[in-house]
């Protein structure tokens, strides 16, 4: 198998503190003890969470943890070092950004959400280098759909399959896999209809994003040693 799975966070709680919280004390008290300024602020729930009463969908905003974590376990991932995943960030105002196959993400939570601040307003990290490690590649996930075919979404009300069928569906396909990654609530519309195909697993249950992740990862763990096996089959 030489082909990468493809993955999409969608609809990730990533965003700079929208500028009318610039004035509020919780904001101003954060970028003072990171001596940043507010407009170079992530949205962080933890933080920010009276400042975020008058946001619309706040449900589903500043939880930069559930990216982080998530990016963690797939860029960590036996496959993700073998060079066999490739994985793309869609944030909250439509942009879709490509994760370097090999970028190392920060372990620290404060340090993973300087560098989204700065990706956020420069669309990519290091900003001033020919070869970024984590850049835009799309304005809009409609975009980035008509580029890579529609999704294979993730989803509690999807189709039954097992990690493994999943997995190859998308190696065979080349789709790529996409994981909500707000901490409640559905897909927006918008986002329903880019998928191609829904599937769920373990009957649906409830699933932590980085959960769903690390069970299609096994699946494809599974795919990649029976192919092997197969392989040294032949050669006996």
């Amino acid at each position: 198998m030489t082909r990468r799975l493809r993955f999409i966070l969608l609809e990730s709680p990533l965003e700079l503190v929208p500028r009318q919280l610039w004035n509020h004390p919780q904001v101003i008290n954060y970028a003072k003890r990171f001596n940043i300024e507010p407009w170079q602020t992530l949205l962080d729930k933890t933080y920010h969470y009276h400042a975020m009463a008058s946001l619309t969908r706040k449900w589903k905003r500043g939880r930069p943890d559930i990216v982080h974590v998530t990016l963690l376990v797939i860029t960590e991932s036996i496959p993700a070092l073998k060079g066999l995943v490739e994985v793309y960030i869609h944030v909250i105002d439509g942009r879709v950004f490509r994760v370097k196959p090999g970028t190392r993400i920060p372990k620290h939570l404060d340090r993973f959400k300087g560098l989204m601040a700065q990706l956020l307003h420069h669309n990519q990290v290091p900003p001033d280098t020919e070869n970024p490690l984590i850049y835009k590649v799309a304005d809009t996930l409609a975009e980035f759909t008509k580029r890579h075919g529609g999704i294979i979404l993730l989803h509690e009300k999807g189709e039954e399959k097992t990690p493994r069928e999943i997995a190859r569906e998308a190696l065979e396909t080349g789709a790529p896999l996409g994981i909500g990654m707000f901490p409640r609530g559905d897909f927006q519309k918008s986002t329903l209809r880019k998928a191609a195909k829904r599937y769920r697993i373990h009957g649906g249950i409830p699933l932590k994003a980085w959960t769903v992740a690390a069970e299609i990862l096994c699946g494809l763990e599974t795919l990649l040693q029976e192919a092997e096996d197969k392989g040294q089959r032949r050669c006996s």
